[in-house]
């Protein structure tokens, strides 16, 4: 008597399939064309990427700050990395490079001097060889000399 009777609820699985590889979208924006509405909601994984990279990638929190203008600061400077590592991503990268590898490179491209030579203490990576190549920076020398980093530091998209 404690038998457990599963079955297939055969209507079930027809009223879902016939709406399988759909999307429902519920919004208020009534004057929206329908794509636009699509397009819109498709790219809502970017914004939240943007975040996603603002605390873990930028570091942007915890604050240790105490004053509001500091703090309003300091996250006005991640906002403003973010739109640039965006923009740098989108627009010159043309969506080459995820937003971890651009930003793995603003963080750890780092140049040290000593006895009048710069040692590039960066790690090679693809995206350094194709930025370097693609902008002709010597982003992936290891020894750097006074020009070439006023060549970096001067450097204009």
């Amino acid at each position: 008597d404690d038998k457990v009777v599963t079955e297939i609820n055969e209507a079930q699985i027809e009223k879902d399939l016939k709406l399988a590889g759909y999307n429902l979208l519920v919004t208020s924006e009534v004057n929206m064309a329908p794509k636009d509405i699509y397009s819109t909601y498709h790219n809502l994984w970017r914004i939240e990427e943007s975040f996603r990279i603002m605390k873990s990638d930028l570091d942007a929190r915890p604050v240790f700050l105490q004053k509001e203008d500091t703090i309003k600061g300091h996250f006005l400077i991640c906002y403003l990395t973010v739109l640039l590592g965006r923009i740098l991503q989108f627009k010159i990268l043309e969506n080459k490079y995820s937003s971890s590898e651009i930003f793995n490179f603003m963080k750890e491209f780092n140049v040290v001097e000593a006895d009048g030579k710069y040692i590039n203490l960066a790690t090679n990576s693809p995206f350094i060889k194709e930025f370097a190549e693609m902008t002709k920076l010597p982003l992936d020398h290891y020894i750097l000399n006074s020009r070439q980093i006023e060549k970096v530091l001067n450097f204009r998209f």
